[in-house]
């Protein structure tokens, strides 16, 4: 691994959710610090990344042995702790520690974060170039804690980046928003502006990475100013993963059983794989903003309109959520008559793949998606997409690769209005084959401009012509 140079740059990455490995489902954050670490170490010459990431379940020894050197699993004994919403492998948030089970846990991880740094510079003969935080909140408070130790041991701070993902975020909005105080006590957003010395650890960072420009704005409001140059950076995904696959639409559905959630009192079943003229498919946790309850109204509309040409269209739901979460939308189908759209619950990324591949229109109708990796997952296996007009897919989804439905007012107003044109957008994209019209462009688009690859070298070049700067 690592570039092959002599002295290659050192980076070191921190970030916030697990990894897809060891049978555990990750978030998205996690699957892109994962993507990041690889690019870095296999398609970027000069470089080599380290990584630490927690998990409650993973194992440090079930490393293969080329990876143990180069990451480092932070172990819990509880739930990966999450901002806003929930993970594939956690409901448990922030807000739920204590005052000094924070406290404790800022401690214990900037501790373990100095032990690998040392081992790493100790086993390399130089120190580390560069660190990226991964979200906005604990990590880059974490990596001026490990500044201030080092800076009192005689050692070189390490000049860092945060890469904003959009859910700490959306957690300091919860609590500025003062509309739901019980979940979103006014608690981490004055902490997070005053953590360091009375400053952000955002202002102490080389720059910060955004990943959509309307995230851009929310970085900036939450902190009254941000002289760190903030610098736009789309998430790219992997494709060798995410890539059009030579499977059948029956092979793939072949493969699938349903999902059913506890005390249902179902079973898992196979799914039907024939006779289906159209495929319509959604990716995402479930969570409220995500709109899944939006999809499947319009799945009301869409499934009759295209009965009575004397099609058929199958709509499968990828992914999970809580008990109660699972609960309310997989009876859904039910209550609203729907025939043929079935839940699989989360699946791996080369499913995933998969999916997209043999689906006619990938739909995610998200409330201000801060980026959305779906859409790009979806594009770059050659299927367009629909999503709502707001958020980050606003600088990329256009009509050459698909379509965005106009935006509510707000969350679950104008619902009866969203749910009318999203279905007719769906009926639209079905009858002019979308797929073989603005397929080709979906691909073209996240080839070009949203790889992990174009991303990472943007990054590399970014921190290489701000590495001058001191870090203050």
């Amino acid at each position: 691994m690592g570039g092959s140079t002599s002295t290659p740059q050192l980076i070191f990455q921190l970030g916030t959710n697990n990894w897809q490995r060891q049978d555990e489902f990750a978030p998205g954050s996690g699957i892109l610090h994962s993507a990041h670490h690889d690019c870095l170490n296999t398609s970027i010459e000069g470089t080599k990344s380290f990584s630490v990431y927690p998990s409650k379940n993973q194992k440090q020894e079930l490393l293969t042995a080329e990876e143990q050197p180069f990451v480092r699993i932070f172990p819990l004994t509880h739930d990966i702790p999450i901002c806003e919403s929930i993970s594939p492998v956690s409901t448990y948030r922030w807000h739920a520690m204590s005052e000094a089970e924070f406290d404790a846990y800022r401690k214990r991880l900037t501790e373990f974060c100095m032990a690998y740094i040392d081992e790493i510079e100790a086993t390399e003969g130089h120190p580390i170039s560069h660190a990226i935080a991964h979200h906005s909140f604990l990590n880059p408070i974490i990596l001026c804690d490990v500044n201030t130790a080092r800076k009192a041991a005689g050692k070189p701070e390490i000049p860092f980046s945060v890469f904003v993902h959009g859910t700490a975020l959306k957690m300091f909005h919860n609590e500025l928003a003062k509309d739901n105080e019980k979940e979103f006590p006014m608690r981490f957003t004055p902490f997070v502006r005053t953590a360091i010395d009375g400053a952000s650890a955002i202002a102490k960072a080389t720059n910060c990475f955004i990943i959509s420009a309307a995230e851009r704005a929310k970085l900036l409001s939450v902190y009254d100013v941000v002289q760190t140059p903030v610098v736009l950076s789309p998430n790219g995904v992997n494709m060798n993963v995410f890539k059009p696959v030579d499977k059948t639409r029956e092979q793939v559905l072949g493969g699938l059983t349903t999902a059913v959630y506890e005390g249902s009192g179902l079973t898992s079943a196979p799914l039907p794989t024939e006779g289906f003229t159209h495929m319509v498919v959604f990716v995402g946790k479930f969570a409220d903003w995500k709109r899944l309850d939006t999809l499947m109204m319009a799945a009301v509309i869409y499934e009759k309109e295209i009965a009575e040409r004397g099609e058929k269209v199958i709509t499968i739901i990828a992914g999970s959520g809580p008990l109660d979460s699972q609960k309310l939308y997989m009876d859904m189908p039910a209550k609203l008559g729907l025939k043929d759209l079935y839940f699989v619950g989360p699946q791996p990324q080369p499913v995933l793949a998969d999916l997209y591949t043999v689906s006619n229109v990938g739909v995610f109708p998200s409330y201000e998606e801060p980026m959305g990796m779906v859409f790009i997952e979806c594009m770059a296996c050659g299927t367009p997409v629909i999503g709502a007009d707001s958020g980050g897919p606003k600088d990329f989804v256009k009509p050459p690769v698909g379509a965005l439905v106009p935006e509510t007012p707000g969350l679950g107003q104008d619902t009866e209005r969203f749910v009318s044109d999203l279905a007719q957008t769906i009926l639209t994209s079905l009858k002019d084959d979308w797929k073989g019209t603005k397929g080709p462009n979906a691909i073209k688009l996240a080839q070009d401009e949203y790889s992990t690859l174009s991303q990472v070298k943007n990054m590399v070049k970014t921190w290489n012509e701000l590495k001058e700067v001191p870090v203050s």
